[in-house]
C-alpha cells in the first residue's frame, strides 16, 4: 500500500509540473500565435474577397445571359411583325375599299406595337440596375400580346 501512495505521489507532482509548465507561455510564444492569428485572418479574407468577386462575376454573365435572351425574343417578334405588315401591304393592294380600311387598321396596330418593341431594345442595351424584373415582366406582356395580335387576323 505504500508502494501506491508513493506512486500516486509521484505521479500526482509529474502531472502538475506539466501543467504549470505549458500553462506558461513567454512572450515570443505569444506573439508567434498572434501573428499566426493575424496572417490566417488575413488569408480567410482574402478568400473571402475572391468569392466574392467569383460570385460578382457570375452574377453579370446571369444578367448578360437574361438581357441576350431577352434582346433575342424582342428582335424575333419585331421582324415576325414586320413580315406581318408585309403580308398585309400585298393584301391591300388586291382588296377592296372596305377591306383595305380593315387592313390599314390592322396593320397601324402592328406597326405600333413593332415600334414600341423597338424602343424597348434600346433600353434592354442601356445599363438597367433597378427596374430590370419590372421590365422584363412588361416584355413578356407585350410579347405575348404581340403573338396574340399575329395569331389573330383581325
Amino acid at each position: 500500500m505504500k508502494k501506491q501512495f508513493l506512486i500516486a505521489g509521484f505521479l500526482t507532482i509529474a502531472l502538475g509540473a506539466l501543467a504549470l509548465t505549458s500553462c506558461n507561455n513567454t512572450p515570443s510564444e505569444k506573439k508567434d500565435a498572434a501573428n499566426e492569428a493575424m496572417q490566417e485572418a488575413k488569408e480567410k479574407a482574402a478568400e473571402a474577397k475572391e468569392d466574392m468577386k467569383d460570385a460578382s462575376q457570375a452574377a453579370m454573365a446571369a444578367m448578360r445571359a437574361e438581357r441576350d435572351s431577352v434582346a433575342m425574343k424582342i428582335d424575333k417578334a419585331a421582324d415576325d411583325l414586320d413580315a406581318e405588315i408585309a403580308k398585309i401591304d400585298s393584301k391591300m393592294a388586291k382588296a377592296s375599299a372596305k377591306e383595305k380600311a380593315r387592313w390599314e387598321e390592322r396593320r397601324k396596330r402592328l406597326a405600333a406595337e413593332r415600334d414600341e418593341l423597338r424602343a424597348d431594345m434600346q433600353k434592354v442595351n442601356e445599363d438597367m440596375k433597378d427596374g430590370w424584373a419590372d421590365f422584363k415582366n412588361s416584355i413578356a406582356m407585350k410579347l405575348d400580346k404581340v403573338s396574340e395580335d399575329l395569331k389573330s387576323d383581325k
